[in-house]
């Protein structure tokens, strides 16, 4: 027998609760003027059927670990959530926060941010993103759920994402339906708000495919509202789709009329244009709302209160599930603890015995190190664009993630970067899990929009990426990394570590590993490389002396795959009388993070070098002279295309001694 999900009745309170929603929405906007009054007036009874009649929240602890999990996909409609949160008694806003909608330093900002608003569970704004954060959501209770679910339904929660049609005709929301239907992630609901309008005009001009089939043909349920100002058919369908135990996530179709109850309502001038006062005053007429401006009716107070009754009601059989647990089970239980924390296992002595070869790629070193901290943080999940056969990183005694195996730690997400990355930051944001993901340094591109958003929502989310530059070859310019590495270190709140050897490859896990707000890129060479130890102690500053040399003239700053080149250069101008220190720079961020009398002993006045087979631009805040490759590379061997760009260890070499005698002069 399927499960029933019965939803409260109405009262005769449900139109001025949800007008309630509209109009704080568009008086916020109007007062900013600035903002999205469409959806606000579309969507209301959407949000309302949901908060009022179904999902699991505290409002007075809105972290609470089971919580059902929301999304805002499309987050120009901020203001919808923000009135929402206030009606619904979230004690994290307040009238004052909504009438500084938009305004510098308020809580409530142009699109939802997890980092200011407890209540928001992810960033939201480029669209498609939130319902690939939504995948990853579903994902880490699944994964969660089979793990701490031996006594009792102990992570069980929904996720629900509102989008519209902006998002749903993102190429990453393409990608992450997809990939959710083939992990049937049947916890997953997702709430169309459908109106078949958008900002330039009608939806058909651009889009004309069939939603229901091509949601089907992702396996996917689907649900139609054909009313979307009913509100209780709206939660009849919800109730459904949590009925729906088949294995598939749901989408539930609403047909609502965008900027509804307005002078603009079903034409694109309402979707980003704020009201005037005329216009607000005969959209209340026109709602029969009389209710003034930023107050909230007692009635509806009352009526919404069942958002804190129900969810508090949850918490506590959450908190009687987690006693049971302690008493059946304290190891897992304290395994909990720590993970509820974020709170993740890392020891410098797993890696005591690892022994690397002279002469090995960091991808496979990497790899190899990563099974350590994969075998002991088991709500680790790791996957990679369809590459896992040249990036290695996977988890080589683990399973696949699947409907059938939870347990899985293995994620195929094919190829489907940009996706692979947001949901990676969906995984990161439930809590309790993380995710490592890989593709092609060149192929980060696909996804730094993803990655871009982690770092603005502290997410620690873990990115790798191997086939560091042109030494890749024969695959040619396309394939070949020129501008990434400088272009992703350019993203703020992000560390970005380019590893040569074991040390520095630890160094890199331990900072992704114990990072609680920011994400961590990894970047590792394909070709193997000549290994020199270094101190950990040293690595752990993200710039250091690599070599050191008496007296030295110069400095040679490498990085990675480049820092052998950068020894034997060292070594070769020994012969011209000229001393070289090498300094490994394996993270510019870390080293940034540094007081100014140790960074003062590191870039420390003499004539400096930089060797990095990327574009050489960024690197003159250290450096006199950048070496690197400023244009795309070549297809041919490897060999080949470093000695065609003159990056061989005696052609530069040659430019150092030139450049050394000039700059003497």
């Amino acid at each position: 027998m399927k499960r029933q999900h019965a939803h409260p009745k109405h009262s005769p309170y449900t139109e001025l609760a949800i007008n309630t929603i509209r109009l704080l929405g568009v008086e916020a906007i109007a007062q900013a003027n600035s903002g999205h009054p469409g959806i606000v007036l579309g969507a209301a009874p959407i949000m309302y059927s949901l908060f009022h009649d179904h999902i699991n929240l505290n409002p007075k602890d809105p972290f609470y670990f089971n919580r059902d999990r929301f999304v805002l996909s499309a987050g120009h409609g901020s203001a919808l959530l923000y009135a929402t949160l206030l009606v619904s008694g979230f004690e994290s806003i307040t009238m004052e926060d909504l009438k500084k909608f938009r305004q510098l330093g308020s809580k409530t900002p142009g699109h939802p941010e997890n980092i200011v608003l407890p209540g928001v569970e992810v960033s939201t704004g480029p669209l498609g993103q939130g319902i690939a954060m939504g995948v990853g959501l579903a994902i880490a209770e699944a994964t969660l759920g089979a793990k701490f679910n031996k006594y009792t339904k102990f992570v069980n929660h929904y996720t629900y994402v509102l989008f519209g049609d902006g998002c749903l005709e993102e190429g990453v929301t393409q990608e992450a339906i997809a990939l959710a239907g083939t992990l049937k992630l049947d916890k997953l609901i997702l709430l169309y708000d459908s109106n078949k309008i958008q900002l330039d005009g009608k939806v058909d001009a651009s889009t004309n495919y069939d939603v229901k089939k091509l949601f089907k043909s992702y396996h996917w349920n689907y649900l139609k509202v054909k009313n979307g100002n009913n509100a209780n058919s709206i939660s009849k369908a919800i109730a459904k789709a949590k009925s729906m135990h088949n294995n598939q996530p749901t989408i539930i179709e609403v047909n609502t009329i965008i900027g509804y109850g307005s002078r603009f309502q079903g034409t694109n001038s309402v979707h980003g244009s704020p009201l005037s006062a005329d216009q607000i005053q005969e959209l209340r007429t026109n709602l029969r709302y009389k209710v003034p401006p930023f107050m909230i009716h007692e009635n509806v107070k009352e009526q919404m209160a069942l958002v804190y009754k129900r969810g508090n009601v949850h918490q506590r059989k959450f908190n009687l599930a987690l006693q049971q647990l302690e008493s059946k089970d304290l190891n897992l239980y304290n395994e909990y603890i720590k993970l509820s924390n974020n709170q993740f296992a890392f020891n410098n002595a797993w890696f005591d015995t690892y022994q690397s070869k002279p002469d090995t790629s960091t991808r496979l070193m990497f790899s190899d190190l990563l099974q350590y901290v994969l075998i002991q943080n088991d709500t680790f999940m790791v996957g990679s664009a369809d590459l896992t056969s040249s990036t290695f990183i996977t988890h080589k005694k683990s399973i696949p993630f699947t409907v059938k195996t939870r347990r899985g730690q293995n994620i195929f997400f094919g190829v489907r970067e940009f996706a692979m990355a947001a949901i990676n930051n969906g995984i990161t944001a439930h809590g309790g899990c993380r995710c490592i993901t890989s593709t092609f340094l060149v192929f980060s591109d696909y996804n730094k929009a993803a990655l871009r958003l982690a770092a603005i929502s502290n997410l620690p989310a873990i990115n790798v990426y191997s086939h560091d530059s042109i030494t890749v070859g024969e695959d040619g310019p396309t394939h070949e990394p020129i501008e990434q590495i400088p272009s992703l270190r350019l993203i703020p709140n992000h560390f970005l570590f380019r590893p040569a050897n074991k040390t520095e490859c630890i160094v890199a896990l331990e900072h992704a590993v114990k990072s609680t707000n920011s994400p961590t890129t990894i970047i590792t060479s394909r070709g193997n490389i000549a290994q020199y130890d270094s101190p950990y102690e040293l690595a752990m500053k993200g710039g250091y002396v690599f070599k050191h040399v008496d007296n030295h003239h110069i400095n040679i700053i490498a990085t990675g795959s480049e820092i052998p080149l950068a020894m034997k250069i060292s070594e070769s101008l020994q012969a011209e009388g000229i001393n070289a220190r090498v300094l490994s720079f394996n993270s510019i961020e870390l080293f940034e993070a540094q007081s100014l009398d140790y960074k003062a002993t590191i870039i420390d006045g003499k004539p400096t070098v930089s060797i990095e087979f990327a574009v050489t631009t960024p690197w003159y805040k250290y450096a006199d002279l950048a070496i690197g490759i400023d244009q795309f590379g070549k297809s041919g061997k490897p060999n080949d295309v470093i000695q065609h760009f003159e990056l061989t260890s005696d052609k530069i070499m040659s430019k150092i001694v030139t450049w050394y005698q000039s700059f003497k002069k």
